[in-house]
């Protein structure tokens, strides 16, 4: 019985990895929208920006926890500039941060 539950929790996790960004023209639009280079996203999520080019044109994707900090930042954008296009990435994309980021920080972690 315990194999069909990790065969679920199999399929949950690879759900959670998508469905939480926008598609790869409303990622880039909304990028501009702030008026930041892909070279500024890409080094505030500590990554090299032909990586970053990648996820935002579609062809690779972020992992965790990268992913979830990408998305992040994207729904923060979507409520700046609003989004076109379906959204309904946008409420996965607003729980990808952890509550206990802070905690890290305060700890020195």
């Amino acid at each position: 019985m315990s194999e069909i539950f990790a065969a679920v929790d199999a399929l949950l996790a690879r759900a959670r990895d998508g469905g939480d960004l926008p598609e790869p023209a409303e990622r880039e639009r909304l990028r501009k929208a702030a008026g930041l280079t892909q070279v500024e996203v890409a080094e505030a999520l500590s990554t090299r920006r032909e990586t970053f080019a990648k996820w935002e044109n579609g062809t690779a994707q972020p992992r965790a926890p990268k992913r979830g900090a990408y998305a992040f930042l994207l729904a923060g954008l979507a409520d700046i500039h609003g989004t076109q296009g379906p959204d309904g990435w946008l409420t996965l994309a607003r729980q990808a941060r952890p509550l206990d980021t802070n905690a890290d920080v305060t700890e020195g972690k």
